[in-house]
């Protein structure tokens, strides 16, 4: 199986999607032994173009709903999509991504449709923040997510070391959002448009899936 890795910095910034050139595909086996712990490169797996090995996902089976709609009646969703004109980004995908990273690694602050994650090995700090609250005030949410003052975007765990603690974010996130832990055999269900972020506690591996993802590639 080949999968795509990237800096989760990058990965954050653009989405695994659009990170292009930024992913280098390789190896599960070589990521884990040659890239994951490297602690120059910050190589993070985030990939969600590829078919899942026989095997892998047994102990994630049966996947949760609606994921598992599509793997049960995926003919007749996507017929029923093309009949009644339902755009493409209003359904849940057949198929799975895949996250691996070490402690401390996890994508920035960023935004996208409905999406549940299950982690399979480790832990992850989730911090949300509330698509009404956010509303239209892409200011409000850029001084959340950002340090105005320095254009560079910090990593998940700088934020909380740097920014967490400064100005309203602290408040905001307690009254508008949500900070807690997600520990193996969890799901985490995020609603479409929330800004989070998430870190590693310790090496973690999870599964993803987001509505309107595009379709598996070989």
């Amino acid at each position: 199986v080949r999968v795509g890795m990237g800096s989760s910095k990058d990965l954050g910034q653009t989405g695994p999607d659009d990170a292009g050139n930024k992913l280098t595909k390789t190896s599960i086996q070589d990521f884990v032994m040659n890239h994951m712990h490297d602690p120059i490169s910050e190589k993070y797996v985030f990939d969600r173009k590829l078919n899942m090995p026989d095997g892998l996902l047994d102990d994630c089976q049966p996947y949760p709903m609606p994921t598992r709609m599509f793997a049960e009646y995926g003919e007749a969703l996507k017929g029923f999509a093309a009949t009644s004109g339902a755009r493409g980004n209003t359904m849940w995908k057949d198929h799975l991504a895949l996250t691996i990273g070490r402690d401390l690694q996890g994508l920035t602050f960023h935004r996208h449709n409905a999406a549940w994650n299950l982690v399979v090995f480790g832990s992850k700090r989730w911090i949300l923040y509330d698509v009404d609250r956010i509303g239209g005030h892409k200011t409000r949410l850029k001084r959340m997510t950002r340090d105005v003052n320095n254009p560079i975007q910090l990593t998940s765990a700088n934020w909380i070391r740097k920014l967490y603690h400064m100005d309203e974010r602290m408040y905001e996130i307690r009254n508008y959002g949500h900070d807690c832990v997600q520990r193996a055999g969890e799901m985490l269900y995020v609603p479409s448009g929330w800004a989070h972020m998430v870190v590693n506690i310790g090496d973690t591996v999870a599964v993803v899936s987001e509505r309107g993802l595009d379709a598996m590639e070989p």
